[in-house]
């Protein structure tokens, strides 16, 4: 049987075994899990990285907005952003330490039905449009 079985092998060759077929499905499967889950995770953050973009671009432009006039500098609440659906700002203005100089925050959040809570602040010194350098001296 020994002989039977020898020349069974030289005439076909050697095969796969099911023990190697199984292994290395095995093999492949737990690559295919980890190349998956990468590919997951880079999805997640490119998602993430736009809902950030979205928001520095949004604070960006109102703060644009409040430094050159078109929003007034007082505090505002919250305030739904022109444009964009699922976004809010609001506007907090404190006076700085040297005198005629304004602290403008700006801070921008999304939706808070969104999946992701984003909220992205901007802090701008801006010129006091009330204060007068010549009544600062007389005092």
């Amino acid at each position: 049987m020994l002989r039977a079985q020898r020349k069974l092998r030289a005439r076909y060759g050697r095969g796969y075994t099911l023990l190697e077929v199984i292994l290395s499905l095995a093999i492949l499967g737990g690559s295919m899990v980890v190349v998956g889950r990468g590919f997951f995770l880079g999805y997640k953050s490119v998602r993430n990285a736009r809902l950030i973009n979205a928001a520095n671009r949004i604070a960006d432009s109102t703060m644009a907005q409040l430094a050159a006039g078109a929003i007034e500098p007082q505090g505002a609440g919250k305030t739904p952003v022109a444009g964009e659906t699922d976004w809010t700002y609001s506007v907090e203005i404190q006076q700085a330490t040297e005198p005629g100089l304004l602290a403008a925050r700006v801070v921008v959040e999304n939706s808070p039905e969104a999946t992701r809570q984003v909220s992205v602040s901007v802090v701008r010194f801006l010129i006091d449009p009330d204060y007068d350098p010549l009544e600062a001296r007389a005092q």
